[in-house]
């Protein structure tokens, strides 16, 4: 490849860069440190709730999944002894 060639794709690579570039702008409010601390600390309950609901979940389907692979098992096994 020449440099020609070279130039052409990056030339092509820049222009189709700043063709697609978006702006992103978000609203940013000012926060007193106050707030902050009232906000962190409503967020560490909300996490500590959520994990609280989900480590029970967690748990039942964990156990209903190992009681389906025993029961797999068991019924590989026993086709095995009937097919001998």
């Amino acid at each position: 490849m020449s440099n020609m060639d070279k130039e052409i794709q990056a030339m092509e690579k820049a222009k189709t860069v700043y063709e697609t570039g978006e702006i992103i702008t978000t609203k940013v409010y000012q926060v007193s440190p106050e707030q902050k601390e009232e906000l962190d600390h409503l967020s560490a309950e909300r996490l500590e709730k959520l994990r609280g609901e989900a480590i029970p979940k967690l748990r039942e389907r964990y156990e209903q999944l190992t009681k389906l692979r025993q029961q797999q098992t068991k019924d590989s096994e026993g086709g095995k002894a009937q097919g001998d």
